[in-house]
């Protein structure tokens, strides 16, 4: 038996769902939540279809007893979703493995995150454990030796975190940006397309201008100087773009190969983000031209249409 909880976020993929549900279940998990978000008011007839039929497929495994299952009458949305489950969970929960109903994680993903779960509960330096290796999924290959690295940009698909930790520094309303807004856009000052992203986003998101329960997490992470231990070999596939993509920056990585890591772990000692994974990242997603460029490439990409 699996002792360390386990989250899986649904809504409106039966089949991603059933694959993720079934990995999960193999490994025989104490504890799984199960959320739904709400119908969104705006749903197609397709849309309702399938969301009924994810309440459905999620009624017929309800007899398991390590399944505790919560659908909101309302939608939550994006911006207070990752709120409202962890409040939940953490009620009873000390620490949490994440997961959604598009990604899909390797078994040795739940080890990985228990023994990671365990190495930096009391590290106040490491504040988030993500088994997605954008790198080695897209490259194929290890940075180094090691078994992980650290990165500054939390990731998440399949990812797990601690209570004491998500209660410190999760704010899903950015309240505190003005405040801040200046510190935190320092820790970008030799590289404005970086700057250029997050004040972007976390602006935007702090005035509900962007939707996303992921940037506040990020935000503070980044703010605070915390850690992410990310996995050397990449453990999860997401596998919603099918049928449901969302998302351009997600759309990049859409064929990745994942494999099962190897223990024991061959421990990363020192306890600093990863340069080359994190300028990949960089490179990949975090950053924002300024406008000319912006318009620029855009008509270029007409053009070549």
């Amino acid at each position: 038996m699996f002792k360390i909880p386990v989250l899986l976020l649904t809504f409106k993929r039966p089949l991603e769902t059933k694959k993720v549900l079934n990995q999960i279940l193999s490994i025989k998990p104490k504890t799984l939540y199960i959320f739904q978000d709400g119908k969104k008011n705006n749903f197609s007839k397709d849309e309702i279809d399938l969301y009924n039929k994810t309440t459905e497929l999620i009624k017929d495994y309800q007899k398991l007893r390590c399944i505790k299952y919560f659908k909101f009458k309302k939608n939550i949305g994006q911006r207070f979703l990752a709120k409202k489950v962890l409040n939940v969970v953490f009620k009873n929960e000390n620490e949490i493995i994440f997961l959604e109903d598009d990604t899909y994680p390797e078994k040795s993903f739940f080890r990985f995150c228990s023994t990671m779960l365990k190495k930096y509960k009391n590290n106040e330096k490491v504040y988030h454990i993500s088994g997605c290796n954008l790198h080695h999924g897209t490259k194929n290959k290890k940075i180094n030796d090691k078994s992980f690295i650290f990165s500054k940009y939390p990731q998440f698909w399949g990812w797990a975190t601690w209570k004491k930790k998500w209660n410190k520094l999760y704010e899903a309303e950015i309240s505190d940006w003005e405040d801040n807004k200046k510190e935190f856009l320092e820790l970008f000052d030799k590289n404005n397309d970086e700057r250029r992203f997050f004040n972007f986003y976390v602006e935007n998101n702090s005035k509900t201008k962007h939707i996303g329960w992921d940037i506040p997490w990020i935000y503070k992470l980044i703010l605070n100087k915390k850690l992410t231990v990310i996995s050397a070999i990449n453990l999860i596939k997401n596998i919603g773009f099918k049928s449901d993509p969302s998302g351009k920056g997600a759309q990049k990585f859409r064929n990745l190969r994942s494999s099962n890591i190897k223990f024991p772990l061959k421990i990363e000692q020192t306890h600093k983000a990863n340069s080359f994974y994190d300028n990949y990242l960089y490179k990949s997603f975090y950053h924002r031209k300024n406008f000319l460029n912006r318009v620029f490439f855009k008509i270029l990409k007409i053009i070549k249409k």
